[in-house]
C-alpha cells in the first residue's frame, strides 16, 4: 500500500455519529471526508490503469501479465441476482412436491431371474418377485439399406419402383441422426469437431461438411419458418417483453446479439450496431406475413388473466413501416440509450439499478454504511412493490409512489450515494410501472437468463463465420429456449419435424395454449 494510504488507514474506521461536534464543524469534516473519498477513488482507478498499461507491455514483449484471481467470497454470500446486505437471501428451492425416483424412470423390458431350483429344498413356494431397476443406454448403429421393388410393364415399355418415404428422399442420414447432431451442437454444445468424432467412433461415415451441412443449411428453411410463427405467437402472450443484448462475433467481426422474450417464448437476432434504429427495426421479419395469416394488432384485446391495464397503440403505421412499438406495448428493460422511446411504455430492472449501488466501494467504514443501509431499504421497498404487483389497490399504489418520493430525495451526507439516489430518482416513472401495470416483472432476469445460453455457446465457439451459420444460431437457439419453456423435449420436437411426421402440435400453439393456462 502507497505511503498516503498507510497515513489515511487509522481514518478508515472513523464514525462521525461518535464524536461530539457542533454543526458547523461536522460540516467540515464530513466535506473533508467526501474528498478524500474522491482522491481514493481517483488513486485506485490509476493503479488499475498502471496495471493494465504493465500488462499489456508484458504481453507485448511476449510475457504475461499479472493474473486475474477473483476476490474472496465469504460464507453465506448470497450468490442470487438479488444480493440483500444483513439479510439472508430467498430460497430458490422449488415448492412443489419431488416426484420419486422410481416413479421418474421408465422401464423398457423386463428379464426375469429364477432360482436354481436343484440348490434348493424341495419345499419351496413361489412367492413373487423383488424388483430391481438398472437404467443403461445403447449407442450404436441403426443403418438400414432399403431395397426398392421394381417391376417392368410390356405394355407401357417402362419401369416402376416403389419410393422411399418422403422424410427420406434424397437422404443420406436419418431423422434421429440429423436431430441428434443439431441437438449436440445447440442444446449440448458440443463442437463440431467433437460431433465428428462421435459419429465416425460410432462407425458412421460421415465428413466434418455433412454435418455442417446439417447444423446450417438442410433444414433451416424450415425451422426459420417456425421460428417465426412462435414469434408472431409470443408478441400475443402477454403486454410486455424483455430485450436485451451482448457482444457477438461474426467472421472475425464485432456484432451484437439480442433477445426479445418472456415466460413463453425466446427469440434471437444478430446485427451489425447496437444503435436505436437498430432496435425499431428488430421485428422487420415480420413484416411479411405467412399467406392466410391475419397478425393481431395491440389495439385488439387478449384475452390473458395478467393483462388487466392494457393500452391501445398509437394508429397510423402502416405494415411497410411497422417497428418494434407497433408490436410491443411495454418493454422490460435495462437503461441503455439504444432502448429508449421505443415502445409506449418502458419497465426498467431494479436489479440493474441496484447494481449501481453495490458498486459503490468507499474508504471509509462510515460511508460503508450508509451505502449497506441504504441498499437495505432499497430491497425493502423492492419486497412491498411484489406484494402490491400480488395485490394491487388505489390506497397501496399512492403510499408507495409517495415512498418512493421521499426513499429516493433523502441526503446521506456521502456525496457519491447522494449523486446515486439522485439519478435513481430521475427513472420514477419507468422504476414504478408496476403501479399501473402490476403484470410488468420488477426484472429484467428473464432476457439475462435467456441470453446465458449463447454466451456459454459463444466462449466455445468463439462465434460464427458464415450468413446462414449465424442464422442457424438465431433460429434454432430460439426455438431451443422456447422449447425449455414449454417443457418439449427439444430433441423429440427436432425429431418430428425433420421425419416430416408432425405428430407434435406447432410451437406456436404450444406457446399460445401455456399463455391461456397461465404459469404453471
Amino acid at each position: 500500500m502507497t505511503e498516503p494510504l498507510q497515513y489515511l488507514q487509522n481514518l478508515q474506521d472513523i464514525d462521525l455519529a461518535e464524536l461530539d461536534l457542533d454543526s458547523s464543524t461536522y460540516e467540515l469534516v464530513q466535506r473533508l471526508l467526501n474528498c478524500i473519498e474522491a482522491l481514493v477513488a481517483d488513486l485506485n482507478e490509476a493503479q488499475a490503469e498502471i496495471q493494465r498499461l504493465r500488462d499489456e507491455i508484458a504481453r507485448l514483449k511476449g510475457e504475461k501479465g499479472k493474473p486475474k484471481i477473483k476476490a474472496n467470497r465469504s460464507p453465506g454470500q448470497a450468490t442470487d441476482d438479488k444480493p440483500r446486505p444483513s439479510r439472508k437471501p430467498k430460497s430458490c428451492a422449488d415448492s412443489g412436491q419431488r416426484v420419486p425416483r422410481k416413479e421418474r424412470i421408465e422401464v423398457d423390458r423386463e428379464e426375469v431371474i429364477k432360482l436354481d431350483r436343484g440348490e434348493l429344498p424341495p419345499d419351496v413356494e413361489h412367492r413373487g418377485y423383488r424388483n430391481v431397476v438398472i437404467q443403461n443406454i445403447i449407442f450404436e448403429t441403426d443403418t438400414v439399406r432399403y431395397r426398392l421393388e421394381r417391376v417392368y410393364s410390356k405394355s407401357e415399355g417402362k419401369f416402376y419402383e416403389a419410393s422411399l418415404p418422403e422424410a427420406l428422399q434424397k437422404q443420406r442420414y436419418g431423422s434421429e441422426l440429423q436431430a441428434f447432431v443439431i441437438m449436440l451442437y445447440f442444446e449440448l454444445r458440443v463442437p463440431e469437431e467433437k460431433i465428428l468424432n462421435l459419429l465416425q467412433s460410432a462407425g458412421i461415415v460421415i465428413s466434418a461438411g455433412q454435418i455442417s451441412n446439417i447444423l446450417i443449411k438442410k433444414h433451416l428453411q424450415v425451422f426459420a419458418e417456425e421460428r417465426k410463427d412462435v414469434l408472431r405467437a409470443g408478441l400475443q402472450t402477454t403486454p410486455y417483453h424483455h430485450i436485451d443484448d451482448t457482444g457477438a462475433r461474426v467472421a472475425g467481426v464485432n456484432h451484437y446479439f439480442s433477445t426479445l422474450c418472456n415466460p413463453y417464448y425466446s427469440s434471437f437476432f444478430t446485427h451489425r450496431h447496437k444503435n436505436h434504429d437498430t432496435v425499431a427495426g428488430l421485428l422487420s421479419l415480420l413484416e411479411k406475413p405467412a399467406e392466410g395469416e391475419d397478425v393481431q394488432p395491440l389495439t385488439e384485446e387478449r384475452p390473458l388473466p395478467q393483462q388487466r391495464f392494457s393500452e391501445p397503440r398509437a394508429e397510423g403505421s402502416s405494415a411497410e413501416q411497422k417497428q418494434l412499438g407497433d408490436y410491443v406495448l411495454i418493454l422490460i428493460c435495462d437503461d441503455a440509450p439504444q432502448f429508449h422511446n421505443q415502445t409506449k411504455h418502458r419497465g426498467l430492472c431494479w436489479i440493474h439499478e441496484e447494481r449501481h449501488f453495490k458498486k459503490l466501494r468507499p474508504f471509509f467504514e462510515t460511508h460503508q454504511k450508509l451505502v449497506d443501509g441504504f441498499r437495505s431499504e432499497i430491497w425493502d421497498y423492492y419486497d412491498r412493490l411484489e406484494a402490491y404487483a400480488a395485490a394491487p389497490t388505489e390506497e397501496l399504489k399512492q403510499e408507495l409512489s409517495a415512498d418512493f418520493d421521499e426513499l429516493f430525495s433523502c441526503t446521506t451526507g456521502y456525496d457519491e450515494l447522494d449523486r446515486r439516489i439522485e439519478l435513481t430518482y430521475r427513472k420514477k416513472r419507468e422504476l414504478l410501472l408496476v403501479l399501473d401495470f402490476p403484470e410488468v416483472p420488477l426484472d429484467n432476469n428473464e432476457a439475462e437468463r435467456t441470453l446465458r445460453e449463447y454466451i456459454i455457446k459463444r466462449k466455445i465457439s468463439n462465434g460464427t463465420r458464415t450468413e446462414n451459420g449465424t442464422e442457424a444460431w438465431e433460429v434454432f437457439l430460439s426455438l431451443l429456449d422456447t422449447c425449455r419453456k414449454n417443457d418439449v423435449n427439444f430433441y423429440d420436437y427436432l425429431c418430428d419435424r425433420i421425419s416430416k411426421s408432425y405428430e407434435m402440435p406447432p410451437l406456436a400453439s404450444i406457446v399460445s395454449a401455456r399463455a391461456r393456462d397461465g404459469p404453471t
